[in-house]
């Protein structure tokens, strides 16, 4: 009696050990991405620093709440980040956890902030930075994790931890220079993705299946309409964009943004 219940137990962990790998291994992975432009001609507005000019002086500074390329129309800066569920943990990627505690740099360089948009995990460790070579301040008031205001002096760096996930962007600004600031959001998964120089936008491993994401703009704030996705007039009702996530590549397209879309009139 004793040896057949213990096979049955086996038997039994075996199927839970198996059943939960099979289940692991069915799990369907696909990629989002898309293109935002902007239709009309933009040119951002110059910065003259006011502090610190013989060093911040010598670089080029330009208002940076809406960067667009000049030769692709590209808007860099714009988020699409997935929309948590409360109550629901969404399903990662096993590649994340390459970078899951990884440190996540937001450095001083050039008299800006770099990067000026900047997401990272709950998991991560924030790491203000400092590469130019005179102090600078860096201070942020989040809703879920405490505040911080920092000089870091040139050369130096201070590291933060973040344990709580933020819903939305919380600015992150410079005390001694007022024309610096940039923008952080804090997750618990790592399902964002921020646009680059031409407008690119993709975000990796998704699990397959209906989800909702936010799309954000610095200037504007959630981007609702008018957008045009691949000509079609399209509505994000408080920027929530639904998409249906299939395995491989699932390509929105171009998204063309207005002015009135960015707040530009």
């Amino acid at each position: 009696m004793y040896h057949r219940l213990t096979l049955i137990g086996c038997a039994a962990v075996a199927a839970l050990v198996f059943g939960g790998a099979a289940s692991a291994m069915a799990q369907q992975w696909g990629d989002l991405e898309m293109d935002f432009v902007l239709g009309d001609a933009f040119k951002a507005e110059k910065i003259v620093p006011d502090k610190d000019v013989a060093f911040c002086g010598k670089h080029p500074l330009f208002r940076e709440n809406v960067v667009v390329d000049p030769a692709t129309k590209g808007v860099k800066n714009v988020a699409v980040y997935l929309l948590a569920t409360p109550g629901k943990k969404v399903a990662v990627h096993p590649d994340y956890e390459k970078t899951a505690k990884d440190e996540v740099l937001l450095d001083n360089k050039d008299c800006r902030y770099e990067p000026h948009v900047l997401a990272l995990r709950t998991s991560n460790t924030l790491v203000l930075g400092n590469s130019d070579p005179i102090g600078h301040n860096m201070k942020a008031e989040f809703f879920n994790n405490p505040p911080f205001n920092d000089l870091i002096p040139a050369g130096g760096k201070v590291k933060k931890t973040l344990k709580a996930a933020e819903s939305a962007f919380v600015p992150v600004q410079c005390s001694i220079h007022g024309w610096m600031g940039s923008y952080v959001l804090i997750k618990d998964d790592p399902y964002v993705g921020i646009s680059d120089e031409k407008g690119h936008l993709v975000i990796k491993n998704l699990p397959v299946g209906e989800h909702t994401f936010i799309v954000w703009q610095e200037n504007t704030g959630y981007i609702s309409k008018p957008v045009k996705v691949n000509g079609k007039a399209t509505t994000w009702a408080r920027g929530r964009m639904k998409v249906t996530i299939k395995p491989g590549a699932n390509k929105i397209g171009k998204v063309e943004l207005t002015p009135e879309a960015l707040k530009l009139k």
